[in-house]
């Protein structure tokens, strides 16, 4: 029976990344492909840092005055010849184009008619934002890889990106199954499903599309909309995924259902606690995660099993993080043990109230913690793998 570590790693050998191109102005959370370069510089032309009128440098002196030659207002381009001695109003970001080398704010002025007087000289280029001075043109904005946030999509747009290439958003589609089970919580003699909502809770952070097909019982009609769901499935990097399956009927059916539209099963049980008898299996670039019904169960098939597939779709590494444990902590040597846990400064404590069932534990703790060490007791002091959690 395959460890945790086994496990992932045969998972994540399926994936196979897909390259698409999309608009800039869709790409917020996707991972570019391709280094992305500046098409344009920042600003792109010399330009008004303020209100005011722009000059050159050299023609301003202290008490000098300079005749007002013209105004050029926001959006404006154009050019107006230069005269010496002279200068003309600008907002700001107006272009100043040479000779032209300076703007005087109208605070620095006493403006008289036609004329200005100075109250100071100006230095070349004082008050004005040089092409360049942020970016280049062909200067580098991302490099592959990178997950694509918020100022890093102005950032592109403004540099005159319009298309990207990324690597697509996988596709999560859940179902959950149980005649015990129900979406509706107002019942009280049912257990109440939440794992749609956590599962789609995270869509964004992990950037896949999430498809919810409902609770599915032993009836033909439920049964029918999974098999079409697989049967007309043609896209690629699709991970279908069930919660559940303790009846009878749903244990047959599974299996059968796979075996049916050739997805092949890689693996059946796995030495992991919470999740011992997940189940994985793949057809081409669509896969299928069997994950057992109590929600902490579902929660770590979530995090440690499909999340880093998710994540590898998109040419992304899953990483730990490494704490030291505060407690002891006994387990079966041969198991890969995931725990709820709390974390200040990477020092780690188990919290009490492992159980499957349990939720209130899931809300309490900051961190999951993983020890896949093969020993029947981990040590007070000893190094341990955790991720940080929501909380």
């Amino acid at each position: 029976m395959l460890n945790y570590q086994q496990a992932v790693s045969k998972i994540i050998t399926f994936a196979k990344p897909k390259i698409i191109k999309i608009s800039i102005s869709e790409s917020l959370h996707y991972v570019v492909a391709e280094n992305l370069y500046s098409k344009k510089s920042n600003p792109s032309f010399d330009n008004s840092l303020l209100d005011g009128y722009a000059a050159k440098s050299s023609d301003i002196k202290k008490n000098k005055k300079l005749t007002i030659i013209g105004k050029l207002s926001a959006g404006e381009n154009k050019k107006i010849p230069y005269t010496k001695n002279a200068c003309f109003q600008v907002a700001t970001g107006c272009p100043v184009q040479k000779p032209y080398d300076c703007m005087i704010p109208y605070e620095q002025v006493d403006r008289e008619g036609k004329f200005i007087l100075c109250k100071k000289s100006i230095r070349p280029y004082e008050n004005i934002r040089k092409a360049g001075s942020d970016y280049k043109k062909k200067s580098l904005i991302l490099r592959k890889g990178t997950k694509i946030s918020a100022s890093q999509l102005l950032a592109a747009k403004t540099l005159g990106i319009s298309k990207v290439k990324v690597f697509a958003k996988p596709t999560v589609i859940l179902f959950c199954s149980g005649d015990e089970i129900s979406d509706n919580p107002n019942l009280n003699n049912k257990t109440i499903n939440g794992i749609s909502e956590y599962f789609n809770s995270f869509k964004e952070q992990y950037n896949y599309n999430f498809i919810y097909l409902g609770i599915v019982k032993d009836k033909a009609k439920d049964l029918k909309k999974i098999y079409n769901a697989l049967k007309k499935n043609k896209k690629e990097n699709v991970i279908f995924v069930s919660t559940g399956g303790v009846s009878m009927g749903h244990k047959d059916f599974i299996p059968s259902m796979l075996t049916k539209y050739n997805y092949k099963i890689i693996f059946h049980r796995m030495n992991m606690k919470p999740g011992r008898p997940t189940l994985f299996a793949r057809k081409n670039s669509s896969f299928y995660f069997g994950l057992p019904g109590n929600p902490i169960s579902t929660i770590v098939g979530f995090h440690f099993l499909i999340m880093p597939l998710v994540l590898k779709l998109q040419n992304i590494q899953f990483k730990w993080k490494i704490g030291i444990l505060n407690t002891n902590q006994i387990k079966n040597k041969k198991m890969s043990l995931f725990l709820r846990g709390s974390t200040i400064n990477k020092k780690i404590n188990i919290l009490p109230g492992q159980d499957s069932y349990k939720i209130s534990t899931l809300v309490k703790a900051n961190c999951w913690v993983l020890l896949d060490q093969n020993k029947s007791l981990v040590k007070k002091g000893s190094n341990v793998k955790y991720i940080n959690y929501e909380n």
